[in-house]
C-alpha cells in the first residue's frame, strides 16, 4: 500500500510543471564609486512599471495677493507748485494760514494733566461770564465755536514750505489770548523760533484769581523771545489805580520783555510804542471825571507811560 501511493505521488509530480517566476525588471545596483554620471542618468531613467508606486502630488501653493503699487506720476502731470513765484505762493499761503478776525485762544488740559491750549469762542470774549467781573469772559451758553478755516499742516510737508509759511502764520494774525496762563502755554508750545515771528497779541484778561493772574510775570519772560511785535494790547484792566499805578504794575510783570525789545531796538523805551492801553483801565474813573472816554484814557497812558521811563532810567 506503501509503494503504490508514493507511485502515485510520482506521478502527479511528474504532471505538475514547476512554475517559473520572471525577474523583476530593476538596475543593477553597484555599491561601488563611478568616475561618470552614467549611473545616475540611468537610474533616473528607470520607468516603474509597478502600478503601486505613485510620484506624491506637489502641494498647490495658495495664491497670494499682488500688492499693487501705484505708479508714479509722470513729470508732466504734476504741478510745479515750489516752481511758482514767490508772489503767488505768497497769495495762496495768506488764504490757507490767515483769518480775518482774531485767533482767539483759551487754555485747556489734554489728556487731564498737560497744560494747552484751544481755540476760543469769538462770541463769548469781551461779554459777559460767570468767571469775574471784568476782562474777557467765557459764556454761561455754549455757543457754537467758529474757528477760522486755518490750514497749519501746511507747515508738514517738506522744509522749503515750513520756512515760507512759518512768518506768515505767525506773524500775519492776531493771537488774543484768554489771560495770561493761555499766554504762557501759547508761548511755551510754539518755541522760541515762533515767538520771534509774533506780530500783534491782545490780552483779555491778566487773571480772574491769584493762580492765573501769577502766569502774568513767566508769561512776559517767554515773551522777551518776541522781539518783533509791533502792537501788545492790554484790552484788561491791568491794576485799580491812576496811571502811574498801572505802570508800576506792568513794569513788575513785563520788565525782562521791555528790556529785551530795547536791546534789540537800541532804544531803552522803544517797548511804550508797543503796549496799548483800552478803555478797560479807565472805567472805574469815568463817572467821577466829567471827562470823556478817550480824554481820561490819554491822560491815563501818559501818565503809564511817564512812570515806565521813570523805572527805565533806573535800571541804567
Amino acid at each position: 500500500m506503501d509503494f503504490i501511493h508514493a507511485s502515485s505521488t510520482a506521478v502527479k509530480a511528474q504532471a505538475t510543471p514547476r512554475r517559473v517566476l520572471p525577474k523583476r525588471k530593476r538596475k543593477e545596483t553597484s555599491y561601488f564609486p563611478s568616475d561618470s554620471e552614467s549611473d545616475l542618468e540611468d537610474h533616473e531613467a528607470v520607468e516603474y512599471n509597478s502600478e503601486s508606486e505613485v510620484a506624491p502630488s506637489a502641494k498647490k501653493a495658495k495664491a497670494t495677493p499682488a500688492i499693487q503699487t501705484p505708479k508714479p506720476l509722470p513729470k508732466k502731470k504734476i504741478f510745479p507748485f515750489l516752481s511758482l513765484p514767490a508772489e503767488l505762493k505768497n497769495k495762496i499761503y495768506s488764504y490757507a494760514l490767515t483769518s480775518d478776525d482774531a485767533i482767539h485762544l483759551i487754555s485747556k488740559r489734554r489728556n487731564q494733566f498737560r497744560h494747552t491750549v484751544a481755540l476760543g469762542d469769538t462770541d463769548s470774549f469781551g461779554k459777559d461770564s460767570r468767571r469775574g467781573s471784568y476782562g474777557y469772559m467765557r459764556s454761561n451758553t455754549n455757543p457754537v465755536i467758529r474757528k477760522p478755516p486755518l490750514v497749519p499742516q501746511l507747515l508738514a510737508l517738506n522744509q522749503q514750505i515750513h520756512d515760507e509759511t512759518q512768518p506768515i502764520l505767525y506773524g500775519a494774525n492776531i493771537f488774543a489770548v484768554e489771560d495770561m496762563k493761555a499766554l504762557h502755554t501759547f508761548l511755551a508750545e510754539i518755541g522760541p523760533k515762533n515767538c520771534a515771528v509774533l506780530q500783534q497779541i491782545s490780552i483779555k484778561q491778566l487773571g480772574h484769581s491769584r493762580t492765573t493772574s501769577s502766569m502774568a510775570y513767566p508769561a512776559f519772560v517767554l515773551l522777551a523771545n518776541a522781539v518783533n511785535l509791533t502792537r501788545l494790547e492790554m484790552d484788561c484792566a491791568i491794576s485799580w489805580g491812576e496811571g502811574h499805578r498801572i505802570g508800576r504794575a506792568f513794569w513788575r510783570e513785563a520788565h525782562h520783555w521791555m528790556e529785551s525789545v530795547g536791546r534789540h531796538e537800541g532804544r531803552r523805551d522803544a517797548a511804550l510804542d508797543i503796549v496799548e492801553l483800552t478803555t478797560k483801565n479807565v472805567s472805574l474813573y469815568l463817572e467821577r471825571s466829567g471827562k470823556t472816554k478817550e480824554q481820561l484814557l490819554d491822560e491815563i497812558v501818559a501818565d503809564f507811560q511817564r512812570q515806565l521811563r521813570v523805572l527805565l532810567e533806573r535800571e541804567r
